[in-house]
């Protein structure tokens, strides 16, 4: 069984590029130790399928990850079981594909590059592979990720995280296609990532600079905003984009569970 990690996006600029492998994101991230479990056995079918709670689901990213990898049509089951919601700023779509293809292929470059043009082509992500990538390879769950050139063989760093920190799953998530496929909003997004530093960068000023970002975008929903202004001051906090999500940390982490618990579910890494 293969496994891929989440990853939550903290601020990300948008670099279009004719070519799917060099079109991406740079930008700052977390990766978390929960995400996805991929499993796959050969049926007497024709197509793929995928099954996700003892049911067939439409995943056309991963489906089309498979087929970039050579395996179209080969009455593959892919079996997934996650461990964080679609929808919500954990990168679920890009680690989904990923998985399924680290399942059938164990030379990860090539399945970063089926995973990332996959998630290209259907606008569900632009560095969420990438970033999940480069923390597979470092064997390092949860950690900061760098990503500071775009595409898929951009330049990215990892550092591991030995604090403590949550984050809290709510509201109905948001569709990503909507966002990065749209025009004002894109312009919206790169001029609020200009000038972000990517020096010596950790888990809180990481969060600190997410929370800046999110800020200068007007990415964030009444819900957010009431979960992030009920925080205790001494925690720092930002969306988890582009989800309805946030991630935060503080020296007192039973307090700042707490103080989230009435929002939806919280998670401690």
């Amino acid at each position: 069984m293969s496994f891929a990690p989440g990853h939550i996006s903290l601020t990300f600029a948008i670099w279009e590029n004719e070519d799917d492998l060099s079109k991406g994101s740079t930008g700052i991230g977390l990766i978390v130790p929960q995400g996805v479990h991929c499993a796959i056995e050969k049926s007497k079918a024709k197509k793929n399928i995928v099954i996700r709670k003892g049911e067939e689901i439409e995943d056309l990213v991963t489906l089309k990850a498979v087929e970039l990898l050579g395996f179209k049509d080969q009455g593959l089951v892919i079996y997934q079981r996650h461990d964080l919601p679609l929808g919500s700023g954990f990168g679920i779509s890009g680690a989904s594909a990923l998985a399924a293809c680290l399942e059938l292929e164990k030379d990860i470059d090539k399945c970063v590059e089926a995973s990332h043009k996959a998630e290209v082509e259907y606008n569900t992500g632009l560095g969420d592979v990438v970033a999940i990538a480069e923390s597979i390879r470092n064997t390092s769950f949860p950690s900061v990720i760098v990503r500071e050139t775009p595409g898929c063989y951009g330049k990215v760093t990892c550092k591991p995280i030995k604090e403590k920190f949550v984050v809290c799953i709510s509201g109905l998530g948001r569709n990503t296609s909507d966002i990065i496929s749209d025009k004002n909003w894109i312009e919206i997004i790169n001029s609020a990532a200009l000038g972000i530093q990517y020096n010596n960068i950790n888990l809180r000023s990481a969060i600190k600079i997410g929370r800046l970002f999110t800020e200068r975008t007007g990415l964030i929903n009444e819900n957010t905003s009431n979960m992030i202004n009920k925080l205790p001051l001494d925690s720092v906090s930002s969306v988890a984009h582009l989800g309805t999500s946030i991630v935060a940390t503080s020296d007192d982490i039973p307090r700042l569970v707490e103080s989230l618990q009435e929002f939806g579910a919280v998670r401690e890494y």
